[in-house]
C-alpha cells in the first residue's frame, strides 16, 4: 500500500560493497534529471541514522534535524538517502523532531507529491526538490544516497 512508514535499522537491506555517493557529477545530473516529474508512492523514515550509529550517539528524536529515508518514486526507483535535512524554503530553518517529520512525509505522499527536480548545491551534493498537491516545495539536502530499482513497496 502507499504511504509512509517508520522502519528501524537493521530491517534494511545494508549494502555493504557499495560506496555511498556524495556528490553528483555531470552524468549522475543527467540521469538523475531524467526521473523528475514522477510520483513519490512511498516514504520510509528511518528511526534512527546511519551518522548516529557509527557515533554511537542517541539524539532526542523530537530535536532530530538530520534523517535516513527510502523515497520510492512511482517507476520503480527509490533513493536510500543518509543524512537529509528538509527546508520548505532553502534558506529557512530545516524540519525538526521525529515524529513531525514522518507526518510530513505522510501528507506529501497523501498530497500526491513528486520529484519536481534534482538539484546540486554549492559542494555538488544531491538536493532533491519535492512538490505536493499544493505545489509548495521541499528541498532534501541529501549527506549520502544509493539508487536502485525496486519489484514491491516495503509493509507499513
Amino acid at each position: 500500500m502507499p504511504g509512509a512508514g517508520k522502519r528501524q535499522r537493521g530491517a534494511r537491506n545494508e549494502p555493504t560493497d557499495l560506496p555511498l555517493n556524495t556528490t553528483v557529477d555531470d552524468e549522475t545530473y543527467d540521469d538523475l534529471s531524467e526521473l523528475a516529474g514522477q510520483r513519490v508512492v512511498y516514504v520510509a523514515l528511518w528511526e534512527d541514522s546511519l551518522a548516529d550509529a557509527l557515533a554511537e550517539a542517541t539524539p532526542d528524536p523530537e530535536q532530530q534535524a538530520a534523517f535516513d529515508l527510502d523515497l520510492y518514486l512511482e517507476d520503480g526507483i527509490y533513493f536510500e538517502l543518509y543524512g537529509v535535512t528538509c527546508f520548505d524554503d532553502p534558506d529557512g530553518e530545516p524540519w525538526q523532531g521525529h515524529t513531525a517529520t514522518q507526518a510530513r512525509f505522510a501528507a506529501l505522499v497523501g498530497g500526491q507529491a513528486h520529484l519536481a527536480e534534482v538539484a546540486v548545491d554549492e559542494e555538488d551534493g544531491l538536493v532533491l526538490v519535492l512538490e505536493g498537491g499544493d505545489g509548495a516545495p521541499v528541498f532534501l539536502a541529501v549527506g549520502a544516497w544509493l539508487a536502485d530499482e525496486w519489484d514491491e513497496l516495503p509493509e507499513g
